[in-house]
């Protein structure tokens, strides 16, 4: 090889050497680089992926509560005419959810929510769906980075909607995929699918809807289970956007959406071409159910309060705390409402026909004459319909409103006489035969002179069973006042479920004559059905429990009881309060198939106006007014208890007794039947059939044991001057004497008797002012030296009755005491004897 070859050899390796030097530092630059790039990302990985072990530290963890205890609304439930139990309301807080298990969700309708939001549902135990996330990024990116299509599986939705706030962060996102994961793993795929169903929003301009459920009474109408494929369809839709999508916010862009839905479920394999054309062609029928109010509610309205009282004490919270729960805790609540009769009243109360005429306020203004009534069982102490007044523009619509039938409450007037006055009064041993003087009466105590609603009108001598029966006032005073005092009627008056205040309580016209005092239709309606239930009190209960969304039992809720009456005295009481219906002022609430056993009330200002009475089946209280003492005067006449509120209980008994068989109240054992005089509620003689306004007997009944055993001193026989009705002296002629039978009325001054209406039957006070024969003239004869000037005092022309007693006055035994024997001496009890010893005295 020459000199020049060896040289350009040289060069040539020193340029490789160079280019290799070259490359090496090149090579070397970038694996610098490439190592510096990886110490980077392998930093920036670090760091993320600290940052998301952080979050997923951070997660909180599977809470079984927050799946299933989300907001619930709760259920009232009322039975129908079948005794079928029937949802009468729905009450939600700020969602409307009602819980139903998975086996009551139809299974179109699970499938259809699979179909469109979860393809891979049951195939995937991820909780994400990878496969989809790329679909929805590669869908997305083609839409110019707008989120067209969504990557959520159902899990992952129900894990947002319970666990997670609904914020848009990578750190939620991340939670939500490892919650998702978590779920899968401890809860089955139905179990997810059941709380996803009943969780998911699905309501839309002015429709509150948590869950299918919800959404199904919302839409159509109707329960979940009741649904057909087309509806379903139609709410799995509506997830989507429920803005957009609900058939009341856009039906055309729903109706799009649901068949978007069926063609999913027809690929999918879920539903054939047959039903999927079927319910393409369905034309849909939307019924809305009203959330934000309900029927019958003034009863619900009670039921609401009572279950609170009842939460409050049961778990110890307050009663804010229990309506809460009420609303928000998927509660289960049996009402004792019965339907039929509900909205039989509710059907009454809407014709104005039962009702008094608007009336005018002092202020010129027009106002409604309110009305208030109950129903109960008085057996059960069920109440079984509650309406608490006449519906105006001002309450249309419109829950939780003033209930004239529970609250408040308003003077009872004289139909508070059986549990304050009459039934007191058996109790003590008095009874339906007991004599009572309707006179006027004045106790200087009180400045209080009491008057029956005829004023300037009174009776005379009347028996209980009369002065119940006509309501007369002043009898009811007596019988407080003078018999059995007002410690008593104000302790009966408790034990018959009445509020008796400290001023009621010292009042002898509230508690005589209901003057006063507060009592609503739901007290009076359950004390009287104390009376029907043989004398024993039973608290009224508007729901017998609750439960919660999954039937497991919170409350149940029993009656308590406590006897007031004996059960004799019980019957003798409704057997005078059916004469009050029979003959007295109630009858105008006689039923043509039932017995009635009731009582009339009238304010003495005609501001209010009740009748409550009671059948062998139910109890009914109705009340009638304005409630701001406006008196109810049409033409100068009062509206009183006998008219439009008797009227108004007919009307509503007669409806719900027309198909009840007949049957009588229970008569008890030890009850018997005895012939007395009315005048003195004794046995009778021979002069209580002879009174001039005819026979004075009649067959009274008694609880065995206070039936009298002394006979009638109020009625007297005496000698009058046919002429003048005095009493006859010696120096009456002969032929204008004669026998009359006439009443002593024990204690009457002849002030009391001048307005008594039997003032005239009363035996007079005066003598015969017919004047001696003349004295013969001067020369005379004169009588014998033998004879006597005429006796300082009248003969003997008053008799006691003879001993000729009739028979049949004993009771049930038959037998009969021969009335009290006169002995001639001044201390017989009948003052007249004193003035005239009877002929035939014996000595």
């Amino acid at each position: 090889m020459d000199k020049n070859s060896d040289l350009n050899l040289k060069r040539s390796r020193r340029k490789k050497n160079s280019e290799k030097k070259k490359k090496s530092s090149i090579k070397l630059f970038f694996k610098w680089v490439g190592i510096a790039f990886l110490i980077l990302f392998f930093a920036a990985v670090g760091a993320i992926g600290g940052k998301v072990l952080a979050i997923i530290k951070n997660t909180p963890p599977i809470s079984q509560e927050a799946l299933t205890s989300q907001a619930q609304s709760s259920v009232v439930y009322a039975k129908d005419e079948n005794g079928n139990w029937q949802r009468v309301a729905i009450l939600h807080g700020a969602d409307n959810r009602l819980w139903v298990p998975i086996e009551k969700i139809p299974k179109n309708l699970q499938n259809a929510f699979v179909a469109i939001e979860d393809q891979r549902f049951y195939k995937n135990k991820l909780g994400i769906d990878p496969k989809r996330i790329i679909g929805a990024l590669i869908a997305n990116i083609k839409a110019g980075g707008k989120p067209v299509e969504g990557a959520s599986t159902i899990t992952q939705q129900l894990v947002k909607n319970t666990m997670l706030s609904s914020e848009k962060t990578i750190t939620r996102k991340i939670q939500e995929m490892v919650l998702a994961w978590r779920l899968e793993q401890i809860y089955s795929k139905q179990q997810i699918l059941e709380a996803y169903l009943n969780t998911i929003y699905l309501g839309g301009p002015n429709v509150n809807a948590y869950g299918v459920q919800a959404a199904s009474l919302a839409y159509f109408g109707k329960d979940v289970s009741q649904l057909d494929l087309a509806e379903c369809a139609m709410i799995a839709g509506i997830t989507k956007n429920p803005s957009r999508y609900s058939p009341y916010a856009d039906l055309e862009a729903a109706t799009e959406r649901q068949h978007l839905v069926l063609k999913k479920m027809l690929e999918q394999g879920y539903i054939t071409k047959e039903e999927y054309e079927k319910a393409i062609s369905e034309k849909l029928v939307f019924k809305k159910t009203n959330f934000t109010t309900y029927e019958h509610k003034y009863f619900i309205d009670q039921v609401i309060n009572d279950v609170a009282d009842a939460l409050s004490q049961h778990l110890n919270i307050s009663h804010d705390e229990a309506i809460k729960k009420i609303y928000n805790g998927g509660l289960r609540i049996y009402s004792t409402m019965d339907l039929q009769i509900q909205k039989t009243m509710e059907e009454a109360f809407k014709n104005p026909k039962l009702f008094p005429p608007d009336i005018k306020d002092r202020s010129g203004n027009t106002r409604i004459v309110q009305g208030a009534m109950v129903v109960m069982d008085w057996r059960t102490g069920e109440v079984k319909g509650i309406v608490g007044g006449r519906e105006t523009e001002e309450t249309k619509g419109k829950t939780r409103i003033f209930n004239y039938a529970t609250q408040g409450g308003r003077p009872a007037g004289s139909s508070i006489k059986p549990l304050t006055v009459y039934g007191p009064a058996l109790e003590k041993g008095y009874t339906a035969a007991t004599v009572v003087d309707d006179v006027p009466v004045f106790y200087k105590q009180w400045n209080w002179e009491p008057h029956n609603y005829e004023s300037g009108k009174y009776r005379g001598l009347m028996t209980f069973r009369e002065a119940l029966t006509y309501s007369e006032n002043v009898p009811a005073a007596r019988i407080v006042v003078e018999m059995i005092g007002l410690h008593t009627a104000a302790e009966y008056g408790k034990k018959f479920g009445l509020n008796i205040t400290k001023d009621v309580a010292s009042s002898p016209a509230a508690l005589a004559l209901g003057a006063g005092g507060a009592v609503t239709p739901l007290q009076e309606a359950a004390a009287y059905g104390a009376i029907a239930n043989g004398g024993v009190y039973t608290t009224p209960i508007t729901f017998t429990k609750v439960t919660d969304s999954k039937g497991k039992v919170i409350l149940e809720n029993k009656p308590s009881q406590h006897m007031v009456l004996t059960p004799q005295n019980a019957y003798i009481l409704t057997s005078m309060m059916q004469d009050v219906v029979k003959y007295g002022t109630g009858t105008n609430a006689r039923l043509p198939n039932m017995p009635v056993a009731g009582k009339t009330g009238t304010n003495e200002s005609y501001n209010d106006a009740w009748f409550t009475g009671f059948t062998p089946y139910y109890v009914g209280s109705v009340w009638m007014g304005t409630g701001e003492n406006i008196p109810m005067i049409y033409g100068g006449r009062g509206v009183v208890g006998g008219s439009y509120p008797a009227m108004l209980w007919r009307t509503v008994m007669a409806e719900i007794h027309k198909s009840l068989p007949y049957k009588d109240f229970e008569r008890p054992p030890g009850i018997i039947s005895v012939t007395v005089c009315k005048d003195s509620g004794e046995l009778p003689t021979d002069l209580c059939h002879q009174d001039p306004r005819g026979d004075r007997t009649y067959t009274e009944i008694f609880a065995e044991g206070t039936q009298p055993t002394t006979y009638c001193t109020v009625h007297v026989l005496a000698k009058i001057n046919s002429q003048n009705g005095k009493l006859a002296t010696e120096f009456t002629p002969p032929d204008l004497v004669k026998d009359a039978v006439f009443i002593d009325p024990p204690g009457r001054t002849s002030e009391q008797n001048a307005v008594a209406l039997d003032g005239k039957y009363v035996v007079p006070k005066d003598y015969d002012d017919t004047p001696p024969p003349a004295q013969p003239p001067s020369g005379e004869v004169l009588p014998p030296e033998n004879m006597q000037n005429p006796p300082s005092q009248p003969p003997n022309e008053i008799q006691q009755p003879p001993g000729n007693i009739p028979p049949n006055n004993g009771g049930n035994n038959g037998t009969t005491q021969n009335p009290p024997q006169n002995n001639n001496n001044n201390t017989s009890s009948n003052p007249l004897e004193k003035i005239f010893p009877p002929k035939n005295s014996k000595p």
